[in-house]
Order: structure tokens, then C-alpha cells, then sequence
């Protein structure tokens, strides 16, 4: 395939699949038949999910085309392809001829999509799954680990037991130095830097002196809190795939597919910054949005532009999710009253979020 001129680099592909747990946003959001739902794309696994529970249109709003071409591709894929195929272009099982695959999928993508995937033979020959630019990363830190912890006590901690169980795993088998050492390694302000996360960006809430020790922290919480089995994340960040067909986001699973391609029309992919989109939209057409922690690359009169967006857009009684990495953001202090923050929900959607690298998690409701 011949690579076009105009096309987008690789490198700015940053994410293949969502890192924000899909469970946390149902919670939050409550989505309902008939709804009109607002979601940053990310990887568009989280957007694929979102179908299962029967919105009327899902507006997918990224500022990067990269994120855009990728949602673009695993609906071409599913429009295109059984089940089994498309699992298999996804890389979770093998096929002998993904670019055929590909070759099938790609009338169904824009000009500016294929323009990116065309030339792009090796990722695609692979399956898209875990090769963004943070995906690379993880699979880096996890080889890092299986070195520093032996493969024996990394498959360990994947062995079915009670949560009492799991908590003494983790302190006396899997709490080591070198598991603590490991974060000074692969999560300093420099290393995070040559990533892309841009090393004065960093400030802390929790705590924490810096940001190996926030995601330790984060890590703690994961490994020894919240119930291992069925949490995708922590295979992926472990041992850098899925550790199995069950544990893995909606749309891979079988007896999502069907329903998931019969509403992929629901889906309209925006590429643009998300307070630009939110002021090009009607009052009172939405009823959820999924932020995740995009005010964190935001002035503070951006930050307050986009919340007086999602005010007036949003529809009575609506509800909004949004997080946190690394940098305190939170709903300006003049829109308090009528973005009001359900502070019980958040801590429960904090303490559950399977995805622990977020260091907030909440949930919010539209007062009018």
C-alpha cells in the first residue's frame, strides 16, 4: 500500500483503546434508551460500549485526528467483518492476512482515515490492539516488571482469591523493593517527558511527592482492593494483552457484536477541541458527557468555557464524569450550584475504578 503524501503520522497515534474503565462511566452516567451521550474518543472502546445501552446518538469528540481515524477503523472493521475476523484483526487471535482484512475494511473509512492507515502495514499486520504511543509505553513497564518481580509472582497475583487473600498477596509477596523501585524507573518527570507528558506539568493533590509515588500509590489500590479477576486493565498493564476472551472491553466480546453493529450509525465522530464543538451545539440536546481529564491540557478560562458549555447544552436533570491524572481540575467555583458534584458516587467510583491511574473519579449532576 502506498503511503499518501498528506498523511498524518504514526506518532500521533497515542491511544488504541480507552484507559478509563467503561464500569465507572456506567455508573456515573446512567445512560438511558433515547439519550443523547457526549464521550471523548480516546480509543473509542468506551463509545463502542456505550451503544449496548441504546442511546440515540453518541457524538465522539477528540481534538486529535489520530484518535478520530482510530474509532473510524474498528467501526469499518465491524461493519466489515464476523466476529471472528475481526478479533483476529484486532490481534487477539491469529490471521494470515490482516492487511486483507484491512484492505475490506477500508471503503468504509473516510478519505482522511484511509489517507492515515494506507503505509501504516506493519501496525496493521499486527492488530491495532496495545500500539498506540502509550500502549508501546505499557508494554515496555510491563516487560520491566515480569524482570524486577519474576514471572512467577506476576502470574500469581492473577490466581482466583478472596479479597482478603489477594490483600496478603500483595503485601507479603508482592510488595517488594524492586516493585517500589520500578516507578522511580518508568514514572519519573523525565522518562514521562520522552512520552509525551511533558515533565513541568506535573503537580500533586494526594499527597504524593511526585509522580512515581502517586501511581504507586494508585497501583496499591489496584493490586490490593479491588477484585483482580475481570479487570482487563491490570493485565494490560502486567502482562501487556488480554489475559483472556472474557476479560476484555464490551465491543470484543461475542454476544455484544451483533447489537454493537447494528447501531454503529448512532456514532458521529468529531475531531475538534471540545469547547469549540460544545459551543456549536444546541441548548438542552445533551443528556450525558464523558470528560475524562481533558481540562488538564486547559487554561482555566478554557476550563471554564467548556463547563459553561456543558450547563447550557445540557438537558435537565443530566449527568457528567470526569477525571483526573495528574493536575487538580474540578468545575469552576461559579458553576458549583448548577454542576453539582455527587460526592458519596465519587468516592465510590474512585475507590472501584479498575483503571488506576486516574487520581479522581466523579461524578456530576445538572441542576436547571
Amino acid at each position: 500500500m502506498k503511503k499518501e503524501k498528506d498523511q498524518v503520522s504514526l506518532y500521533k497515534l497515542v491511544f488504541t483503546q480507552n484507559w478509563e474503565d467503561p464500569e465507572s462511566d456506567h455508573t456515573a452516567l446512567q445512560i438511558k434508551s433515547g439519550d443523547a451521550v457526549q464521550a471523548i474518543t480516546s480509543g473509542g472502546c468506551n463509545v463502542l460500549g456505550f451503544l449496548l445501552f441504546d442511546p440515540t446518538i453518541i457524538y465522539s469528540v477528540d481534538i486529535n485526528p489520530a484518535q478520530s481515524y482510530v474509532l473510524e477503523l474498528k467501526i469499518a472493521g465491524i461493519r466489515s467483518m464476523e466476529f471472528e475476523e475481526f478479533i483476529a484483526f484486532a490481534g487477539l487471535a491469529e490471521h494470515p492476512r490482516r492487511l486483507g482484512l484491512y484492505e475490506r475494511a477500508r471503503p468504509s473509512l473516510s478519505k482522511e482515515a484511509a489517507d492515515f492507515w494506507d503505509g501504516q502495514d506493519k501496525l496493521l499486520s499486527k492488530g491495532f490492539i496495545m500500539q498506540g504511543k502509550y500502549e508501546r509505553f505499557i508494554k515496555l513497564a510491563s516487560k520491566f516488571i515480569k524482570i524486577l518481580q519474576g514471572r512467577k509472582r506476576v502470574m500469581g497475583l492473577f490466581k482466583e482469591r478472596t479479597q482478603e487473600q489477594q490483600g496478603d498477596y500483595f503485601d507479603k509477596v508482592w510488595n517488594t523493593k524492586r516493585f517500589h523501585y520500578m516507578f522511580k524507573v518508568l514514572f519519573n518527570k523525565r522518562m514521562l517527558a520522552k512520552k509525551g507528558l511533558v515533565a513541568d506539568y506535573f503537580h500533586f493533590d494526594d499527597g504524593s511527592r511526585s509522580f512515581a509515588e502517586s501511581f504507586y500509590n494508585r497501583s496499591r489500590k489496584a493490586f490490593r482492593n479491588i477484585p483482580i479477576k475481570g479487570n482487563y486493565f491490570v493485565s494490560l498493564y502486567l502482562l501487556g494483552k488480554y489475559r483472556n476472551s472474557n476479560e476484555v472491553p464490551a465491543y470484543l466480546k461475542k454476544e455484544n457484536y451483533a447489537l454493537i453493529r447494528s447501531r454503529l450509525d448512532r456514532i458521529k465522530i468529531i475531531t475538534s477541541e471540545a469547547q469549540s464543538w460544545i459551543d456549536s451545539m444546541p441548548a438542552e440536546s445533551i443528556n450525558c458527557f464523558a470528560l475524562s481529564n481533558i481540562c488538564e491540557l486547559m487554561s482555566e478560562r478554557d476550563t471554564l468555557r467548556l463547563f459553561e458549555g456543558v450547563y447550557r447544552t445540557a438537558r435537565p436533570g443530566a449527568m457528567v464524569s470526569f477525571r483526573n491524572l495528574m493536575i487538580p481540575r474540578d468545575v469552576p467555583q461559579i458553576l458549583k450550584d448548577k454542576i453539582v458534584k455527587d460526592e458519596m458516587l465519587s468516592k465510590q467510583l474512585y475507590d472501584t475504578d479498575r483503571s488506576f491511574v486516574y487520581g479522581k473519579v466523579a461524578a456530576y449532576s445538572i441542576k436547571k
